[in-house]
């Protein structure tokens, strides 16, 4: 393997990233005032996400990780990678925006369809980028994506996720819509943990690899500033959601109905971007890929349940 270069987790160039971080709050001011403007759109739900999980849930994260300390994570060409994980975000654009289209045209019914999307997500976002990762610069899985649990890691993670349930909890509809199906005791007894590991494959695996192992981590490499990094990864990581918001044709789960192509950017931005900058954080703080896949997973199950479920045709 080459002469490999170490990520400093706690950045170096403070100046850029503070800059970026003040480019982002302007760029959600401006996507929230067009938002309003074009689609009456009602702003004190993207602001109190914005408190609660972009600031609150990263003060958290930072919390819970003080005694952490990051797993051994190198990377080998930082310039070299980066410029390969930009070429692949392309493509990766690409296939959400057309890609499944033929999947749902062949495989229309369930759970065929959501079986053959969860593959195509593993095979588009991990399996071939791990390949080109290991083809080129050398990496192994266990270099390219740690996975380990001392006990502050693990800390960590049940902090992050019993955090993200009451979360969704207070504030989203998932925990009213399981009541209102009254659910026997049994079935979330399964229910549950069967979702929660289709959700971080399809979620934690998918997109964390993708946005906080390879392209987060360059861009820190890079730039030589983790803050600089967790910023435009989160953006990065919020617009790339734009495409299927926009393709979608009934309400999506947060409630945004048939949008247009700029509400769709704006809503990518003003909701989904914040999520990136608690998990950014905690890749950024730990280096454990493990942490924010079950992190990820957890803030995703109670409004999924049901979706999942109804989607593998396990529940009516």
């Amino acid at each position: 393997m080459p002469a490999i270069q170490t990520v400093n987790s706690t950045g170096g160039n403070r100046r850029i990233g503070v800059a970026l971080l003040i480019g982002y709050l302007a760029l959600y001011a401006a996507a929230l005032f067009a938002m309003r403007r074009a689609g009456n759109f009602d702003i004190s739900e993207p602001l109190l996400v914005l408190t609660i999980l972009g600031l609150g849930f990263s003060l958290a994260a930072w919390l819970f990780t003080m005694r952490a300390r990051p797993l051994a994570y190198s990377v080998v060409r930082p310039t070299q990678e980066l410029a390969i994980i930009g070429a692949l975000l392309l493509l990766m654009a690409a296939f959400v925006t057309w890609g499944f289209g033929p999947l749902r045209r062949y495989l229309p019914s369930e759970p065929s369809h959501a079986i053959a999307v969860l593959a195509a997500k593993l095979l588009v976002f991990v399996i071939f980028p791990a390949l080109i990762m290991r083809a080129q610069f050398g990496y192994r899985p266990q270099q390219l994506a740690p996975i380990s649990m001392p006990r502050s890691h693990l800390l960590a993670a049940f902090g992050m996720s019993a955090l993200l349930l009451v979360f969704q909890a207070v504030f989203g509809r998932g925990l009213r819509d399981i009541a209102s199906t009254h659910l026997p005791t049994v079935t979330l007894l399964w229910g549950l943990p069967l979702t929660f590991v289709w959700l971080a494959l399809e979620a934690g695996v998918v997109e964390e690899l993708f946005f906080r192992v390879l392209l987060q981590t360059r861009l820190s490499a890079v730039l030589r500033s983790e803050l600089a990094a967790v910023v435009l990864m989160s953006l990065i990581f919020g617009l790339a959601h734009a495409p299927g918001i926009y393709l979608r044709t009934s309400l999506t789960l947060e409630g945004l109905k048939n949008p247009s192509l700029l509400m769709a950017v704006g809503y990518s931005i003003v909701m989904v971007s914040v999520a990136g900058f608690f998990l950014g954080g905690l890749w950024a703080r730990t280096r454990n890929f493990a942490l924010v896949v079950v992190v990820h997973a957890m803030g995703d199950l109670l409004p999924n349940l049901l979706p999942t479920l109804r989607s593998l045709r396990l529940l009516r």
